[in-house]
């Protein structure tokens, strides 16, 4: 009987060895879920910023474009 009752100390001592190790990846698991949130968050803000920036450029590029075409126009092509 003491031999069962040595293995089953052993078991229930892996198992709340186990129960811990569970509970901290558990919450390591919502942590780094929190973070690639917040990631995924800056990561459209940034993509965002860059659309808007890219649309900007192009917009001055054609007005740059349109006036230095109507400046040729003027002075007989």
């Amino acid at each position: 009987m003491k031999v069962i009752d040595e293995n089953i100390q052993i078991l229930t001592n892996q198992i709340e060895v186990w129960s811990i190790q569970i509970s901290v990846l558990a919450a390591k698991k919502e942590a780094a879920a929190a973070t690639a949130k917040q990631f995924a968050q800056e990561l459209d803000e940034l993509r965002t910023k860059h659309l808007i920036a890219t649309q900007q450029i192009r917009e001055i590029e054609l007005h740059q474009s349109g006036m230095y075409m109507w400046e040729n126009i003027g002075d007989g092509g």
